[in-house]
């Protein structure tokens, strides 16, 4: 191997790594985008994350469920809520577990209901903002490689300018004295008939939330039949860190072959890469619902409500850096940052509801939301990038299941003060990879002082997953994940 080119070879792909710049952008997005923005999960309020709120009205959130609901609602009140998440993971990565957790508080709920004064009937408007879902998740893996290597995935990607940052940081290089970007390998393969293996160590983050600032209207159109409808502006933002090492802890590699000062002379060898991934995304979009409650006889209610399909605009920036340190501790450094706009088409959502009243103090409800995944889509403004947008939508045809996702609720009023409430839902993995997710919940409200009511709470969800570090045309290196989650909510409602 001819060291010593180098130098002539970053003089050679500067034009071909400004060339890549453009291909680099549309290598981040893919179809587990598509799925990551369009999952919604129970939240809304400290209210309604336990009960659904389909046929009740619960918290100030519930119109994200069903507008008609609010029309239940018998004061004038201004709301608030906070909530925090608490994630925790565990992974199995070749053979070995590791466990990492994390957690992040923002705003729940912030907004007004007016209950317009009518001679009969009920005419409720109200708005605000009201939490729609959240990206928190956490892992970390580690283990020793004997198949492959994340320089492997460099090695192969078709991304240019990520495959320069790369070669440029020597985690790929020539295989052979020919000096042909066609003759590049890992560099961990590089003078081994066999690969000898790398420690690796990974610890990944994604954090961020999404919620709508809505407008809403609902009322008693006709006697016992209730119709609402709300239109919103979705905004939020999603963040991921990964940190991923691999380091030559056996000291398989220790010849001197890397001339690390451009002198000339093989000096050193590798002793750690490590590859810092990030990504920021800003979400934002419109959102309309239509909702309708019936009350058939007293003390049962049925409902049915309908989103329509939301396109999401999301600016994305993301940066791969690499930093190669060698034996005798001089660092390469390197990176591959990129900056795209797209959009996402979030499935209509389709819910109905029961409620049943046992007696004054006793409710009990229900409700299912069919959700048309492989409907969810990708679409890119530029013509070139059509071949890349049908690869992915065809992807989430194939590989993404419509779903039918299920809740049930039951509340309690010991008395004016205090209700109590216990909550159960069941979400179908859209995935075929994958575990369904369970969701188990309960809190209360609770009067503090006349016109001040507390509410609180709490929902524990737990599931399995899969993680895809990396994929190479051989092979894909994944983590097996338990995932458990506590989600804490806390309002005040302040009665008008």
């Amino acid at each position: 191997m001819i060291i010593n080119t180098r130098g002539l070879s970053k003089s050679g792909v500067f034009i071909l790594f400004i060339i890549g710049i453009l291909s680099s952008t549309m290598q981040a997005q893919s179809a587990d985008d598509v799925l990551r923005y369009s999952l919604e999960y129970p939240s809304n309020d400290p209210v309604s994350i336990v009960m659904p709120g389909m046929t009740e009205a619960t918290g100030f959130g519930a119109y994200q469920q069903n507008p008609a609901s609010m029309a239940l609602f018998d004061d004038s009140f201004l709301s608030f809520g906070l909530g925090s998440r608490f994630v925790d993971e565990t992974g199995t990565y070749l053979g070995n577990t590791a466990n990492d957790s994390d957690n992040q508080t923002g705003v729940s709920d912030l907004g007004f209901v007016y209950k317009v004064p009518t001679t009969r009937g009920s005419l409720v408007v109200g708005g605000g903002y009201s939490q729609t879902t959240d990206f928190n998740r956490v892992l970390s893996a580690s283990g020793r490689n004997q198949q492959s290597t994340i320089t492997d995935f460099y090695n192969t990607t078709a991304d240019d300018s990520l495959f320069f940052a790369a070669f440029d940081t020597y985690a790929i290089d020539f295989a052979t004295t020919d000096s042909s970007f066609s003759e590049t390998s890992s560099i961990f393969r590089i003078g081994f008939p066999q690969f000898p293996g790398i420690n690796q160590d990974i610890e990944m983050t994604e954090r961020g939330a999404t919620g709508e600032y809505s407008l809403f209207l609902a009322t008693e159109f006709l006697e016992n039949l209730y119709v609402g409808g709300s239109i919103g502006y979705y905004s939020g933002t999603y963040e991921y860190r990964r940190d991923f090492l691999e380091s030559d802890r056996e000291d398989d590699y220790s010849a001197a072959f890397i001339d690390s000062d451009g002198d000339g002379n093989p000096d050193t060898d590798i002793d750690n890469i490590l590859s810092e991934d990030r990504i920021d995304s800003e979400i934002k979009a419109f959102s309309a619902r239509l909702g309708l409650i019936y009350e058939p006889v007293s003390k049962l209610k049925i409902a049915a409500s309908y989103a329509f399909p939301s396109k999401l605009y999301i600016d994305e920036r993301f940066n791969t850096e690499i930093t190669t340190t060698f034996d005798n501790s001089i660092q390469f450094s390197d990176d591959a940052p990129g900056q795209f706009s797209y959009s996402i088409t979030k499935p209509q959502r389709v819910k109905a509801g029961v409620s049943f009243q046992g007696g004054a103090n006793l409710t009990l409800s229900g409700s299912a939301e069919a959700v048309s995944y492989s409907n969810a889509k990708i679409e890119f403004d530029e013509i070139d990038l059509n071949p890349l947008e049908s690869d992915i939508n065809s992807q989430v045809k194939a590989a993404f299941n419509d779903v039918i996702n299920l809740r049930g609720g039951l509340e309690y009023a010991f008395n004016d003060d205090f209700t109590g409430r216990f909550g159960y839902a069941y979400y179908p993995n859209p995935k075929q990879a994958g575990s369904d997710r369970q969701f188990l919940s309960g809190g209360f409200s609770a009067t503090l002082t006349k016109g001040l009511i507390f509410d609180f709470g709490l929902q524990y969800s737990f599931w399995e997953d899969q993680n895809a570090l990396y994929s190479t045309p051989s092979i894909t290196e994944t983590v097996q994940e338990d995932v458990t989650r506590l989600h804490v909510m806390t309002g005040l409602r302040m009665i008008l």
